[in-house]
């Protein structure tokens, strides 16, 4: 084999090793990204369920105020558990939203409301400190 074509076959090496750890590259990061989404679909429908759960008791809660206004005793115990349950409840969502803004890439400036890149220091609207 001439040397001219042992050139050309040594860089076709090359370049194929170099697509080849490209391409895992990109397997590496479309996988990541999944399981990202993955998470947050999961903390997405915990946070759909919990809602729906306070809206039920939201409910229960007006109807026992309404049986209040009619007169009809209601027991302060079974209410004060209610309210407690619906606490709980939105403290649960409060950190699962939390969770999930903290898988985000982008941030939003506490000062302007400019969103703004995880990796930055300072807010390039105006300036603050992220």
């Amino acid at each position: 084999m001439d040397a001219k074509m042992q050139t050309f076959l040594e860089k076709v090496k090359v370049m194929a090793d170099k697509t080849s750890k490209a391409a895992g590259r990109a397997a590496d990061a479309a996988g990541k990204k999944a399981t990202e989404l993955a998470s947050a679909t999961r903390i997405n429908l915990q946070i759909f369920d919990l809602n729906t759960e306070c809206e039920v008791l939201f409910k229960e809660i007006g109807r026992m105020v309404y049986e209040l206004h009619r007169g009809t005793e209601v027991s302060n115990e079974e209410m004060d558990q209610k309210i407690d349950l619906v606490d709980e409840k939105q403290a649960r969502i409060a950190a699962l939203r939390e969770e999930l803004a903290g898988m985000k890439s982008v941030v939003t400036c506490p000062h302007c409301g400019r969103p703004c890149s995880r990796e930055d220091a300072f807010c390039s609207g105006c300036g603050g400190a992220l």
